[in-house]
Order: C-alpha cells, then sequence, then structure tokens
C-alpha cells in the first residue's frame, strides 16, 4: 500500500487549487483582517532567531524547503544559507516557486526537485536546517513517520527541524475534511480511513490532520530529535474589539491552559541530538 501511495505522489496535484480553500477559511476565521499574517509573522521571526543563534558555528550550509509550494517562504528565509534544496511533489507548484524567484538574486543559490520527501535523493547529514511548513497536515498518515526519519537521516548533528503543522486542541490527533459550498467553508470530522482516501482528489476537498503536541513531540524525541520551541498561532474566531489590541498570540503562549485550547497550527523547532 505505501509503495503505491509513494508512486502516486508522483502525479500529485494539491487539492486546495489557488488556496481558494485556505483564503475562504481565513477571511471567515481571523479574528482581525491581517491578524493570520501577523500570527505567522511572530512564528517566521521566532525561526530566523533560531537559526541565526546556530549560524555563527556554520560556514558553508543548506536550507531545505519541504513541501515548497509556490516558493512564497524562500525569500524569508535565503539570507541566512549559502545554498536552498526546495522540493515539492506537484510539479505546477515547482514552476510558480521557479517563476517567483527567478529574478531574485538569490536565485542561483537554489536547487529545485519535484519529488516528494520520502524519495528525495540527498546526502545524508548534510543539510542544517529543515523547514517542513503545513505539509505534514496533508499527508498519508503512513507516511508520517517516514517523513520524519527522512528528516533525521538528512539533518545535520545539532541542526535545526523547523516544523508548522495543524494543532489538535483535543489532545490526540483527529481528521477533517474542507470544501467550499456557496462560496462558504465547510469543515467536517472523518475518520483516518476517508482522510487518507482524500490525499489525492480531483474535487477540490483539502483533507486536514490534527495532530497532538504530545504524540508528534514523542515520536520527534525517539528519533533523536530535542524539542527546542512549541507554540501555537492562528487563534481563530472574533471575539472582541480588544483583539486588535490584545496580542492574542503571546496571551495565548503565556498560559498553558489556553495553549492546549486555542490555535489552529502549532510550531515545532527542534534539534538533532545524535
Amino acid at each position: 500500500m505505501l509503495v503505491g501511495t509513494l508512486k502516486a505522489y508522483k502525479n500529485y496535484l494539491y487539492p486546495d487549487a489557488n488556496d481558494k480553500i485556505t483564503a475562504s477559511l481565513i477571511a471567515e476565521k481571523e479574528i482581525f483582517k491581517g491578524g493570520w499574517d501577523k500570527s505567522e509573522r511572530f512564528v517566521l521571526d521566532l525561526m530566523k532567531k533560531f537559526i541565526q543563534e546556530q549560524a555563527s558555528s556554520v560556514t558553508t550550509s543548506w536550507f531545505l524547503d519541504v513541501g515548497c509550494g509556490t516558493g512564497r517562504l524562500l525569500p524569508e528565509f535565503e539570507r541566512y544559507f549559502d545554498y536552498i534544496l526546495a522540493i515539492d511533489p506537484d510539479f505546477s507548484q515547482i514552476e510558480k516557486a521557479k517563476d517567483l524567484v527567478k529574478n531574485h538574486k538569490f536565485a542561483n543559490k537554489l536547487t529545485f526537485r519535484v519529488t516528494p520527501i520520502e524519495e528525495l535523493d540527498w546526502k545524508g547529514e548534510s543539510i542544517d536546517v529543515i523547514l517542513c511548513s503545513h505539509v505534514l497536515q496533508h499527508v498519508n498518515t503512513d507516511s508520517v513517520l517516514l517523513i520524519l526519519q527522512k528528516f533525521r537521516d538528512l539533518v545535520k548533528k545539532e541542526g535545526l527541524l523547523l516544523i508548522t503543522t495543524c494543532h489538535s486542541r483535543r489532545g490526540y490527533d483527529y481528521y477533517a475534511k474542507g470544501y467550499l459550498k456557496c462560496s462558504k467553508v465547510i469543515e467536517e470530522r472523518i475518520e483516518k480511513e476517508e482522510f487518507n482516501s482524500l490525499i489525492f482528489n480531483e474535487e477540490n476537498i483539502l483533507p486536514h490532520h490534527f495532530f497532538s503536541p504530545k504524540s508528534i513531540t514523542e515520536v520527534l524525541e525517539n528519533l533523536g530529535f530535542r524539542l527546542l520551541n512549541f507554540r501555537v498561532f492562528h487563534v481563530l474566531g472574533k471575539m472582541s474589539v480588544l483583539d486588535k489590541i490584545i496580542d492574542m498570540d503571546h496571551l495565548v503562549n503565556s498560559m498553558d491552559f489556553l495553549k492546549t485550547r486555542l490555535g489552529r497550527d502549532m510550531l515545532l523547532i527542534a534539534q538533532k541530538t545524535g
């Protein structure tokens, strides 16, 4: 079954064409206009802080963007690295990424590959920092452990792993599917089997795997990673006018009981120790 899954990724097309479902979700659910981007900006800046702290001990450095999509995050990180490897199983996404960066000065740093991470042919322990942004929630559940194992094999000792993915506020993993109906986003809870069946679909249905922080942290630790930082972000739901004044991300992450109950997404920053 897994071999068949990997072969299918060769013809993979991201189900949310032009991010219509995601954009509609943001428009409907963000606390205030621009709140989604503000929340992500804090997370990106935190990633950069950890990269900068590591950079002093790195000479020639490699950055790997796993599931780079249209390449929107490449300009955020290029200044910290000598070389960048950007991969995605969707050929059309890679073409958009190439077009995005072609006029940038850092374009000569880039190597693009159309491949799922599980099949990437690359020298082991050669990557300084791996970014996996909003990828794990869209892959077959059988592939998650393989992907994390691949990260362990590729990253250097003391290298960084930066993961953003969907955050389960229920204390356990669960699954959902999102789609548009009458221009509104519908998100339904589904079973794991249906989630896996929707990884490859042409019906504009976006499957989501919401991860329990505890479960994914335990897997990372078993693979030889040490968790350096964990936070939630993208707190959704229009609450009050005070939300424009109060830094909700800071407030939620300052209290554990809020951290476990709020935030659609989460960031894990881990370091390979062995």
